[in-house]
């Protein structure tokens, strides 16, 4: 497994993803399906970290495929964010080929389009894969989506996914951020650092629902309360345009007194930040509790507020899993990721270093 945080965070969370293989969970009811009879229940969904970055997983059944299954993992590599991703679909491979299931790892590459994640599901329909496990960051994948589903193959689909997708699909389960949430708690986070001012946001593409969900909630928060907004950005999850335009921005807006970072790539404003000799003087916000931006967090430079990708993309193997072998439907269609801010007072106790 990639490091992801720190050598000891990833042994422990090595070790509770991996206890999710062994059916032992706290009891759940599970929606009742024609092979329940057979079936055992599943552990509910938990990811608050406790400490030092451990999770608490969803649990395999006790029970074998019949038969040999391949599931597909669809996703991307444009950033650090997905390194966390990885740890998961990593964990889930080597817990799944225990019991005759094989994982196929899907790089999408870079460019999360819809033409690029169109091609990967009619791929996968064509190959016959018995599950998928897919990130649909964007719109306009419902019908190859569904076209996969009709075809008697389960999507399971993870961090974000657009209002079609969710509505016009039978997709299996969502687990992910709650986007509104997640930009409230933002909002309130620079609200109670900052004094009233002017800030700016830097996201990925304003094509992106689900950021852009996250974006206008902490917007609303930050308006209510009399800040100024200065603009929005795309940096496309890149670290060095997010330096860029964060050099940009505080070029332009010297007095500027916090910057939100939406998607992937933060790290890049903090870096600008320091180089501009304005730290303290500027809050910067950013996702995921990746490893260069734990870093920024510990020196105080950065804030992040993380959704535990890891124990995510695990734990929707196992629904995936759960679902196919023994006919088991997760009792929610939408499974909220645990939200939490890392911030220099914390960071130390839940991730050591």
């Amino acid at each position: 497994m990639k490091k992801v945080i720190s050598l000891i965070v990833v042994l422990l969370m090595m070790v509770a993803l991996m206890a999710g293989c062994t059916s032992q969970g706290t009891e759940a009811e599970t929606t009742e399906t024609a092979d329940s009879s057979t079936s055992e229940e599943v552990a509910p969904v938990s990811y608050e970290w406790e400490q030092v970055g451990e999770t608490e997983n969803i649990a395999m059944v006790e029970q074998e495929p019949e038969e040999p299954l391949t599931f597909a993992f669809i996703g991307f590599q444009n950033n650090s964010f997905w390194d966390l991703v990885q740890g998961g679909v990593l964990a889930a491979t080597d817990c799944l080929a225990e019991h005759n299931v094989t994982v196929d790892n899907i790089n999408c590459g870079e460019s999360i389009t819809a033409d690029v994640l169109n091609s990967a599901i009619e791929t996968c329909v064509v190959q016959g894969y018995d599950g998928i496990v897919i990130t649909p960051f964007v719109s306009g994948i419902e019908n190859y989506l569904q076209d996969a589903i009709d075809a008697g193959i389960p999507v399971v689909t993870l961090y974000g996914e657009s209002a079609a997708t969710a509505e016009d699909t039978d997709r299996l389960c969502f687990i992910g951020q709650n986007n509104e949430a997640a930009g409230k708690i933002v909002g309130e986070a620079i609200a109670e650092n900052t004094e009233v001012g002017k800030y700016a946001v830097i996201t990925a593409s304003f094509t992106m629902e689900n950021l852009e969900v996250k974006r206008n909630a902490a917007q609303a928060v930050l308006d209510a309360q009399g800040y100024e907004f200065v603009g929005a950005y795309e940096a496309n999850d890149s670290a060095d345009e997010t330096y860029s335009l964060t050099l940009d921005i505080l070029t332009a807006n010297p007095d500027i007194v916090a910057i939100y970072c939406v998607a992937g790539g933060p790290s890049g404003a903090p870096e600008a930040v320091k180089e501009m000799g304005m730290t303290g003087d500027v809050y910067v916000i950013g996702h995921d509790e990746t490893d260069l931006n734990l870093q920024y967090v510990r020196t105080g430079e950065m804030t992040v507020i993380g959704q535990n990708p890891t124990g995510v993309s695990f734990d929707g193997f196992m629904l995936l899993y759960n679902n196919v072998v023994a006919g088991q439907v997760p009792e929610q269609e939408i499974m909220d990721s645990y939200s939490m801010i890392l911030d220099s007072t914390n960071v130390n106790e839940l991730f050591p270093e």
